[in-house]
């Protein structure tokens, strides 16, 4: 049975020290996925990349939407926007849907848009568990982390996704690092057909 750990979509990012290497994992349809291996629990983080024919807003605009991200994330079943506190700061919610016999994963996420200068917008995201009551149907992930950078260059946008997160539960770690750079390639695929 092939297992979808699609836990590592949209959620866990994590901005890693210099030192440590970034291996290509994926190359394919202009988009490139690296993995490495966080030390202090063995998964891995991912860091994805592509570049599209876009502007800086829809892009921000598509990946904040927390009513529509269950559209284009990879095994998502709903989304929703739970708190809009600003225009730069967001509280979302997701379902997402893995096979039997495993339980499915929910989690709640605080958004923060940083401009970083006028052509370059960071997107953080960190666990927010406790801005929404626990689901029956699902396990609840708390321990995540990562970012959205999007950069502007000439008339397309650089499109980076660094990710970082447990999905909790009895998961085994080398069966979460084998998986890990479907869900990325999928939703960049989605992402660019939205954005372009």
């Amino acid at each position: 049975m092939k297992i979808y750990i699609a836990v590592f979509c949209f959620l866990f990012f994590l901005p890693l020290s210099a030192q440590e290497t970034w291996e290509l994992k994926k190359d394919k349809n202009d988009i490139k996925i690296y993995t490495k291996t966080i030390d202090s629990t063995k998964l891995k983080a991912y860091k994805a990349e592509m570049t599209v024919k876009s502007t800086l807003e829809k892009v921000k605009n598509i990946i904040v939407d927390g009513d529509e991200l269950h559209n284009w994330n990879y095994k998502a079943i709903d989304s929703k926007l739970i708190k809009k506190t600003s225009e730069s700061e967001y509280t979302i919610w997701m379902a997402i849907d893995l096979p039997w016999p495993l339980r499915n994963r929910d989690f709640a996420s605080h958004i923060r848009v940083e401009v970083v200068s006028k052509d370059v917008i960071r997107i953080n995201l960190s666990s927010a568990s406790d801005t929404y009551a626990v689901q029956e149907d699902y396990l609840r992930m708390t321990n995540f982390v990562g970012y959205w950078l999007l950069e502007k260059q000439g008339d397309t946008i650089k499109v980076t996704n660094e990710m970082y997160g447990d999905p909790g539960g009895s998961l085994p770690n080398w069966l979460i690092n084998s998986t890990i750079t479907r869900a990325p390639y999928y939703n960049f695929k989605a992402l660019r057909n939205r954005v372009q």
